[in-house]
């Protein structure tokens, strides 16, 4: 491997590792899983990014994703997805254990809340804030319109906007 080849792959690797966990965790519901697969992808890179336009990398990475995400649940007979579990990869810097939980909590109601929306909406949304891709990335991976991606993402904070407030309008329990 070139230099240029070994920097590529360093940066790629980098950028992108946790983002392609994240995303296999949301797929698969296991973080063993979800890392075996991320593994996979680069391994397919490392095989073939002399090939690869790397303006179209991080949309060729996740839809690399999503397809061994897919092999993996139809060998394992998983026709559902599995309920996700918090997948914290790294550590809070508060100080303060009550925020730390008042945050835990309100990403657990928002994944609830994703959990809820539609499947494009739901993947769009975790390309987008989860993965961090741009919606042209997003629109490449989906295989879908930029136009449908903003769409997508749009329908989707706003159903989970109209969630929240209705949750936040309800009177806290006591503890």
């Amino acid at each position: 491997m070139s230099n240029d080849a070994h920097r590529l792959f360093h940066d790629t690797l980098q950028r992108y590792e946790r983002p392609l966990i994240r995303y296999a965790m949301n797929l698969v519901g296991q973080l063993d899983d979800a890392r075996d697969i991320v593994q996979d992808v680069f391994m397919k890179f490392s095989q073939t990014m002399h090939t690869i336009d790397t303006e179209r990398l991080a949309p060729w990475l996740f839809t690399v994703c999503k397809n061994r995400a897919t092999d993996h649940l139809r060998k394992h007979h998983r026709v559902t997805l599995m309920e996700t579990e918090t997948l914290d990869l790294e550590e809070s810097a508060s100080p303060r254990p009550g925020f730390a939980m008042e945050q835990q909590e309100t990403a657990e109601q928002l994944r609830r809340m994703m959990d809820k929306l539609p499947a494009k909406q739901r993947e769009a949304v975790h390309l987008k804030f989860i993965a961090g891709l741009s919606y042209k990335e997003i629109s490449d991976t989906m295989k879908t319109s930029v136009g449908n991606v903003g769409c997508l993402i749009h329908h989707a904070v706003q159903t989970m906007r109209e969630q929240w407030l209705v949750l936040d309008a309800q009177p806290q329990r006591a503890a």
